[in-house]
């Protein structure tokens, strides 16, 4: 029986093959446990965040930060949606609006820093204008109660009131109280600054000589805080109140449907509507 060694070359031939068989298998080891790429390096995040910054971009067009519907007009004001008309404007009181022998008057009390305030005045009074004022059942009466600063002259609650009256010297009280109500951004943060009012200004044309000469001068304010306290000894407590032909209405008349049904209970008592015309009284003679 024949004992075959393997030849010396067969030997290291066969050493070479393993120890390549186990780099190759090393290899497929280290392939199979390599880490990912990172998170931010995926295709499903950065589409993620893409949509996010499209996101963020229409919140911020849409606030009137970055302009778009309802933009910005000078800086970053936004626009007011839903003007007052400025022909209802009284010509002899420039914080009413109708005609001044409507058989029901209101009268607001508002602070143009309270929240509840600039929900009422851009949601309610429009509706209320458009159905009652102009066919001269209504007429509305604007009043400053000032305090959600503190009753500080200085403050932004007197200033922004003080800037409304200045507009109003020149017949745009409307529209500078439409531009506050619209451009609320928290109680005393710095939304009625000087700067910020004086850019509302600006926006609604005023002359801003006699605006500035307005403001200069302490009357404005005086006359807010003189209003306020009016107010205060009426039993104005909360804002918005309304008062109907001089009483004081409960908060569940702030509501469109309870306007029209107070209104409607007053005009009941026989209050007569502006050129409504009147059945002519009988003869006090028989006819011949």
């Amino acid at each position: 029986m024949s004992n075959t060694e393997p030849s010396d070359g067969a030997s290291q031939s066969s050493r070479r093959d393993r120890r390549e068989a186990a780099r190759r298998d090393r290899r497929i080891a280290a392939a199979s446990t390599a880490a990912p790429k990172p998170v931010w390096q995926s295709p499903m995040f950065l589409l993620t965040v893409g949509a996010a910054a499209v996101g963020l971009v229409l919140i911020l067009v849409a606030a009137g930060v970055l302009g778009g519907k309802g933009g910005s007009t000078t800086g970053n004001l936004i626009t007011p949606l839903r003007p007052t008309p400025p022909e209802l404007v009284d010509p002899a009181n420039s914080r009413a609006v109708g005609r001044a022998d409507a058989p029901i008057t209101f009268e607001v009390w508002s602070d143009f820093q309270c929240p509840a305030c600039g929900f009422f005045a851009k949601t309610v009074e429009p509706a209320l204008i458009d159905e009652f004022v102009k066919p001269g059942t209504v007429r509305l009466v604007y009043r400053d109660f000032a305090f959600i600063d503190g009753g500080d002259l200085q403050g932004e609650s007197h200033q922004a009131a003080a800037a409304a009256r200045c507009a109003g010297d020149q017949g745009k009280f409307w529209q500078y109280h439409d531009y506050l109500y619209e451009n609320q951004k928290g109680e005393n943060k710095g939304a009625f600054r000087r700067e910020r009012l004086d850019q509302m200004a600006e926006a609604i044309g005023l002359d801003m000589a006699a605006y500035g000469t307005c403001m200069a001068g302490d009357a404005p304010e005086q006359a807010v805080k003189a209003e306020t306290d009016q107010g205060q000894a009426a039993g104005v407590a909360q804002t918005p109140t309304l008062a109907m032909n001089g009483v004081m209405q409960t908060p569940g008349a702030l509501q469109m449907d309870a306007l029209r049904a107070i209104i409607a209970a007053e005009l009941a008592k026989g209050s007569p509507v502006p050129g409504a015309s009147a059945s002519p009284a009988p003869s006090a003679t028989a006819a011949p």
